[in-house]
């Protein structure tokens, strides 16, 4: 049995939308000083022919905006956990150009991981799928349940709104683990132990489907608590087990879902064009609403989606029971080109969607 911590957090990671008051409390407004340094960086990478695969930090420099650009990583990985980036001109530049400025940027904070079995280290969140439970979530316009990814940092970047839906929404895990504690405790034992998780289609070579240990929603190590969770893969692996999750299991992750999704601890808003989202994915919680677009690359809503990796020395200490793929370089494997899975358990996708 994991050991379960029974103790608050107090730490500005643990914050809920009551206590931010407004989404003021996490923006940082980024002016021409900005800009300017981003255009000059991206000038001299243009002018050197490097590719998005090919720009490191040391390509990328931005000496006129370092210091900014070291509170905003500060605040990611030791402070609050999140910040909104208010904004990036982006229907100014070419999409190729918002590209390469947004993974340079990235490049300060992290190195890009490979996000789908297609290798794509730089998302496109686009509606292409439709209502598709078998197409990635981030292909389809299906809502989305409060959950985690599989890296240290997110950023979204908003390229185009949807025709109607689509709001983001962002929770803090730690403010989710207090509320439980005082609540209902019980339901701690449950989320700290952990679930077994489906794969999706993306397990590497000898590995199973479903993750052969318990990934814990919750943990803890050296005083830090980490969250990892996406319900839909919990379920899926149960349907491909055919097995049953405990009354106690059921109710506990409800309970998770029910308070992280409570008013005073979510934030939701529609992300604008231009604006920029980097969240610490090991304490922050983000889903969306659905939304209405014609399916297609070239129109309706378009976010620009990075895993990063966080620079070495810099990460929480975290919990290795948490991680569900051996590697994110086993995710660009030859011969799949898709982001479809091919199983048949995606069913149990529906049951959980909250919307």
């Amino acid at each position: 049995m994991a050991d379960v911590y029974l103790q608050p957090v107090h730490h500005p990671s643990a914050w809920t939308s009551a206590g931010l008051g407004s989404l003021d409390a996490i923006r940082v407004t980024w002016d021409q000083r900005h800009i300017d340094a981003l255009d000059e960086a991206w000038s001299e990478v243009d002018r050197q022919g490097l590719t998005l695969d090919e720009i490191g930090h040391h390509h990328f420099r931005l000496p006129a905006i370092a210091d900014d650009l070291r509170d905003l990583y500060e605040e990611i990985m030791w402070g609050r956990g999140i910040v909104l980036v208010d904004r990036l001109p982006v229907e100014e530049w070419p999409l190729a150009k918002a590209e390469i400025i947004y993974w340079g940027l990235g490049t300060h904070f992290g190195t890009g991981q490979s996000q789908s079995v297609i290798g794509d280290r730089l998302g496109h969140v686009v509606n292409v799928g439709g209502k598709d439970h078998k197409e990635r979530a981030y292909r389809n316009s299906l809502p989305l349940t409060l959950h985690t990814d599989a890296c240290d940092i997110l950023c979204m970047l908003s390229i185009r709104r949807s025709i109607e839906g689509g709001e983001s929404q962002y929770a803090s895990a730690l403010a989710v683990h207090n509320t439980i504690l005082d609540e209902k405790p019980e339901y701690l034992g449950p989320l700290y132990r952990g679930f077994r998780y489906h794969r999706f289609g993306e397990e590497g070579p000898g590995e199973a489907p479903v993750t052969e240990h318990c990934v814990p929603v919750l943990s803890e190590r050296e005083g830090c608590v980490s969250c990892r969770y996406v319900a839909g893969y919990i379920y899926m692996a149960c349907e491909e087990l055919g097995e049953d999750l405990p009354a106690l299991d059921r109710a506990a992750l409800s309970y998770f879902d029910d308070v992280a999704l409570r008013p005073d601890h979510m934030i939701e808003f529609q992300m604008e064009p231009g604006q920029l989202l980097v969240c610490n994915n090991l304490t922050t919680l983000h889903a969306r609403r659905g939304f209405d677009d014609p399916p297609g690359e070239d129109e309706g809503r378009l976010l620009l989606r990075l895993w990063l990796t966080a620079h070495e020395g810099d990460r929480r200490p975290v919990d290795d029971s948490i991680e569900i793929y051996r590697t994110h370089g086993i995710r660009a494997r030859k011969g799949r080109h898709d982001t479809r899975y091919r199983g048949n358990a995606t069913e149990i996708l529906g049951e959980v969607l909250k919307y």
